[in-house]
């Protein structure tokens, strides 16, 4: 039997249906909890197309990674690519970034889940190459493009996750953020995206302090 096939633009309708409902489907019930039938059932199509498209449940589920991993590295394209001021570039990331996670929730909730599992579990380790691959990408620009004065430079980690995680956090509580009282309008995503850029601007964000030689000031 054919091993998987990844996913790619002129993947055929039938292929792209499998994908999408094999990507919900994972992401209700875990790697475990799904079967080939229960993706074709839901995409419509017969267990010998699916079994044709992706070879095995591995393989499907690698696609489906994939499939999410291509979605990201194309967002993450003109972030790398353009000559905009870094600011500019992120806060078009951030709210592509995540109008591409509340138009699919599936594919969030699907790391949300392998993420869960216990270490050293195969479909966690799948989900965590996944998401390495997107962190490490989106902090080499970081760290290329990150004016080397900057107090941001002294810590891209932190600032790539910030970044990042920060959008994550606003998607789990989208429902919870419109109720705060201190909220103003940055609830609002593009709203939201603004706000994120501007810890890219000097003095902008708190970067840790540099140890000196006497915290306490003279005696």
């Amino acid at each position: 039997m054919a091993e998987a096939t990844t996913t790619a633009p002129d993947a055929t309708p039938a292929a792209r249906a499998v994908l999408a409902r094999a990507r919900e489907l994972f992401a209700e019930r875990g790697f475990d909890g799904v079967s080939m039938r229960d993706v074709a059932t839901r995409a419509r199509v017969s267990k010998a197309n699916v079994f044709h498209h992706f070879g095995s449940k591995a393989g499907l589920y690698d696609a489906v990674l994939a499939d999410v991993r291509m979605s990201f590295d194309e967002l993450l394209e003109p972030l790398a690519e353009d000559a905009t001021p870094l600011p500019q570039r992120v806060e078009r990331f951030a709210r592509e970034h995540l109008a591409l996670m509340l138009e699919d929730p599936s594919s969030v909730n699907l790391f949300l889940r392998q993420m869960l599992n216990a270490k050293g579990n195969p479909e966690r380790e799948r989900a965590e190459e996944t998401l390495g691959h997107g962190l490490a990408r989106f902090l080499q620009v970081l760290e290329r493009d990150l004016p080397a004065d900057s107090p941001q430079s002294r810590a891209p980690l932190s600032l790539a996750l910030g970044l990042i995680g920060g959008t994550f956090m606003y998607f789990q509580l989208r429902e919870v953020l419109p109720r705060l009282d201190h909220a103003g309008t940055e609830w609002d995503p593009d709203a939201y995206a603004r706000a994120l850029a501007t810890l890219l601007q000097p003095g902008g964000d708190n970067a840790p302090a540099t140890p000196t030689d006497n915290p306490g000031g003279d005696a």
